[in-house]
């Protein structure tokens, strides 16, 4: 099979538009309109009508289930939440936590761990297991599979896919999307993967977030899987260390978290066309703005916080940054006189 030309769009994979138009016409439920007339849509059609399909499927589901579903805003706010975490393993923990707040609307999540693999779990608390409520519960389970990959910068690619719904046939023809072995008639829908993923650094960041959920979950199809460059990962890590107060990490102690020497730590990131002196001191610049910005802290309180030896020398590099000293930042970008405080 040839590969698919960069830049030209991934056809929709076969059986995939019958399938949801088979399950709203077994479901009575009123069909989106027609994706164009060859009956094979573009990528972008393809979103529209698998949009369309899945949020009529649940609204039929929810009522059966005796509750609603989550609606957009709670799945844009958990979203939110777990990008305020520092690595994969808090941001499932904290995605739990998150749908234990919405039972049972949220369904339930686990994480466990079995040998070197990490085992996520979705019980998604239907009282019947019907065709339509399993290509709902599929999207949900897709959901946080790219949720997670999207967080860490790299794909998160399961060795093993398991379905709480006892005909896999149901499922059909979307387990290719995960790209590894599924089973089904488990109790909970879930997958297993690389454990080494969960101590991986959250490295992105809140204004990538609205980009990011444009038409997710959605966007199965023209939409290849993001690795996010080895500069942009480091400084995510900067910015988390910096957002929890924490000791910004060294350049010796960033390529041992990466499993490289520092030398060819160095060289990566000058491929990226970076190094790490630039991105620390990006990172600094920006959280120093942003508390300049944001908080009515004194001067030497953010210097204190991003770790300056003195207020004078927090003040020489804000100089050298803006051009401007950090009281003219402040009065400048605020547009008012604030208090300070220590």
């Amino acid at each position: 099979m040839n590969a698919p030309i960069p830049g030209n769009p991934v056809p929709v994979p076969h059986g995939m538009v019958q399938r949801l138009l088979e399950e709203l016409k077994r479901q009575g439920v009123e069909v989106p309109p027609a994706t164009g007339a060859s009956g094979h849509p573009r990528p972008a059609q393809f979103t529209a009508l698998y949009r369309a399909s899945i949020e009529r499927l649940e609204a039929l589901v929810a009522k059966g289930n005796g509750h609603p579903p989550m609606r957009k805003q709670e799945v844009d706010l958990l979203c939110r939440c777990v990008l305020s975490c520092q690595t994969l393993r808090e941001a499932i923990c904290c995605a739990a936590d998150f749908c234990a707040m919405l039972y049972p609307r949220a369904g339930a999540l686990s994480l466990g761990q079995s040998g070197d693999q990490a085992v996520f779990r979705m019980d998604s608390l239907r009282r019947v297991k019907t065709s339509a409520a399993c290509l709902v519960d599929l999207t949900g389970l897709f959901f946080y599979m790219l949720l997670f990959g999207w967080l860490i910068g790299q794909p998160v690619r399961p060795t093993h896919v398991f379905l709480a719904h006892p005909r896999r046939e149901d499922a059909m023809p979307f387990l290719g999307l995960f790209h590894a072995a599924v089973s089904s008639g488990a109790q909970t829908y879930g997958f297993e993967f690389d454990e080494a993923l969960l101590d991986r650094r959250v490295v992105r960041q809140a204004a990538e977030l609205d980009a990011f959920l444009e038409d997710f979950p959605f966007r199965l199809i023209g939409a290849p899987v993001e690795v996010v460059p080895l500069s942009q990962q480091v400084r995510g890590i900067l910015h988390a260390a910096l957002a929890h107060g924490a000791r910004l990490p060294t350049l010796a102690e960033l390529a041992v978290h990466f499993d490289v020497s520092e030398p060819t730590m160095r060289r990566r990131l000058a491929a990226d066309g970076s190094s790490y002196s630039v991105l620390r001191e990006h990172s600094l610049q920006e959280h120093a703005e942003r508390c300049l910005g944001t908080t009515n802290w004194s001067v030497g309180r953010i210097a204190e916080q991003l770790g300056f030896a003195s207020e004078e020398a927090f003040r020489r590099a804000f100089q050298r940054w803006t051009g401007r000293a950090p009281t003219r930042f402040r009065r400048e970008t605020r547009g008012d006189t604030v208090e300070t405080r220590r």
